[in-house]
């Protein structure tokens, strides 16, 4: 065997092995080392006439003659039940029986947009809880994050039954709930969840705050981290102030350590029995590196199939010749990138939130019913838009001096466009084998150890037979994107020069590529957050008077930033392995789509 296959041979078999091992950590402290049983259930449920998936966490000594208090848990939009897990493992290893869900539309859950009650299927949940033979009926809490907070509160309203509950960044609901920890964000983006006010920290004596925990008459402030009211009266309220942006309480440190002191100062009336461990002894980050692991690993273990599979005859003519010819000034360098980042900023803003998308979702034909997704794909194709007006012109001129499309990585002829399709053939057949790769990894995972590949955010999971066709319709909008914004300007119009090796090359374009392509998107970033942060100062375009510009989009950019800092480094090494623009925007197109379509949120088919 070639001494340079060995190798990549050598280091693909060591990828799985930490792949798996990683995955099998997941799921042992998942399971608390056997302590847990941890089971993927299906609930018929005839509000939407549908079947909610749900992971159940039920400590193996819960039995109908040993009951258990219960939690049921209710995620976010664009979320699944995975990422209520830090709460979910600390309460189970704590002798508390958990349902998490996937509320309608999310995870493996569908979305028959029949009427519901506004619980997203907590209701549904609620009561397959409480029947339970090993549940303890009589203490049963909720909690949920964001819009899963909404649901929170709407489940508690349908089932007065219901002991407490925790609502992470949500709303003060009513004196009706009974004992309820309010998790509050300090960096809260949506403003219904700071009763609509510029900031957090004057909600100690907010009116509406106050009377929304019957406290009206008898406090001025409601203070933090403090508890006020009776849990046998169920009139417990504490409203607990995280140091956190929104999406960051799920799985921040304090706010997991609330939930667990809640639930078992009202479930268990407070008593360290036998399974009590300190709140301050979490484990749960442990089982996000385990899963991070296997979704980076898995991603980068294209890199030596693909250079295993370039040496195999069928696919030797993917591997082109870098065109060296374009070259671009330093100036001209960071004149284009600057262009870039103001349009990448700009179309951001603009399309993915406020009037302008509003307008376009008009549009959208009925069968895309990715409701974040839409908003990418607006982004994309009004970016590819630009970038081939943009590139007609300059094209025009440049051609004059001798650049062909051969320097953009397009041509397969140095002096004329020439497209050899059965190379391009043979390239989709690789990319599709790379991706086969990928999604077999995690397939095993996912079936065998219930584990998905993911850092507190869906990315890589199983397909439902649904979600494998929004797949292929938000696929052709990313492929052009990626063709023409992150293929022909970043490797034909952006040529970086060649460093002094191969893998500095390769650094010094990732490094590059990253601030060509996410500078904007960072510089938005900053206009929404630095003022919050850092300046005691409203978000940014609340700030300025642009609130509808404000919340869901901005936050995504703490996905999208390091989503693609991380991708871009692959798309390097495939321009810069093959010579063409086609394998690195096929891979960056399926990682993008597929990391949306498998987890995120669907509007009612």
């Amino acid at each position: 065997m070639n001494p340079e296959i060995r190798k990549n041979v050598y280091i693909l078999i060591a990828v799985v092995v930490v792949i798996f091992i990683s995955a099998i950590l997941a799921f042992q402290i998942e399971r608390d080392w056997g302590k847990v049983d941890v089971n993927i259930i299906r609930i018929p449920d005839p509000k939407s006439l549908n079947v909610i998936v749900g992971k159940l966490y039920k400590p193996v000594e819960a039995t109908a003659t040993n009951k258990m208090p219960a939690v049921l848990a209710l995620h976010g939009y664009q979320n699944d039940k995975d990422t209520t897990a830090a709460s979910d493992i600390e309460l189970s290893r704590r002798g508390f029986v958990v349902l998490a869900i996937d509320r309608y539309g999310q995870g493996d859950t569908l979305n028959t947009g029949l009427p519901s009650d506004g619980t997203t299927g907590g209701d549904t949940a609620f009561k397959y809880l409480k029947g339970l033979a090993y549940v303890d009926a009589k203490n049963i809490g909720i909690t949920g994050h964001s819009a899963g907070a909404s649901a929170t509160i709407a489940t508690a309203t349908l089932n007065p039954d219901h002991k407490a509950v925790n609502p992470q960044c949500g709303t003060s609901a009513t004196p009706a709930i009974h004992n309820m920890l309010l998790t509050q964000a300090r960096f809260e983006e949506f403003a219904g969840f700071r009763e609509n006010q510029p900031r957090v920290e004057p909600l100690t004596t907010n009116a509406n705050r106050i009377k929304n925990f019957g406290l009206e008459g008898k406090v001025t402030e409601v203070k933090w981290d403090t508890t006020y009211g009776d849990v046998a009266a169920g009139t417990a309220r504490r409203q607990a102030l995280i140091e956190n942006v929104h999406p960051g309480v799920t799985h921040d440190s304090k706010a997991v350590r609330e939930a667990v002191n809640w639930f078992q100062f009202t479930l268990k009336d407070g008593k360290a029995d036998k399974y009590w461990i300190p709140a301050e002894q979490q484990v749960y980050m442990w089982k996000e590196l385990f899963t991070l692991i296997p979704l980076l690993l898995t991603a980068l273990s294209i890199i030596p199939l693909t250079s295993i599979l370039l040496t195999r005859p069928y696919f030797a003519g993917v591997a082109q010749e870098l065109p060296t010819r374009n070259l671009p000034s330093r100036a001209n360098w960071w004149w284009l990138a600057l262009v870039n980042s103001v349009l990448a900023g700009t179309t951001y803003v603009l399309f993915t939130a406020g009037d302008w998308r509003t307008a376009i979702n008009k549009w959208l034909p009925s069968w895309m019913t990715l409701s974040m997704e839409n908003g990418v794909m607006i982004w994309f194709i009004v970016n590819a838009i630009i970038c081939a007006v943009l590139f007609y012109f300059w094209y025009r001129g440049a051609s004059k001096k001798g650049v062909t499309m051969y320097d953009m990585g397009v041509s397969f002829d140095k002096e004329k466009t020439v497209i050899d399709w059965g190379i391009i053939k043979k390239t989709v057949v690789l990319a599709v084998i790379l991706f086969g790769w990928m999604y077999l990894l995690e397939f095993i995972a996912q079936s065998v150890l219930q584990t998905e590949f993911r850092f507190l955010w869906p990315f890589m999971r199983q397909f439902t037979p649904y979600r494998f066709v929004l797949f292929f319709i938000y696929f052709t909008p990313a492929l052009a994107f990626f063709l023409l914004n992150g293929g022909i300007l970043f490797w034909g119009q952006a040529r970086q020069k060649e460093w002094s090796s191969p893998w500095l090359t390769q650094i010094m374009w990732w490094l590059k590529i990253c601030v060509f392509a996410l500078f904007g998107l960072a510089v938005v970033w900053a206009f929404q957050y630095v003022p919050y942060l850092f300046m005691g100062q409203p978000l940014g375009f609340e700030w300025v008077g642009l609130p509808q510009y404000s919340g869901m989009w901005p936050l995504m950019l703490f996905v999208f930033i390091p989503q693609f800092v991380f991708t871009l480094f692959i798309q390097t090494w495939l321009y810069r392995k093959t010579g063409r623009i086609y394998l690195g925007a096929l891979i960056m197109a399926i990682l993008q789509v597929w990391f949306m379509a498998a987890g995120n949120v669907v509007a009612a088919q």
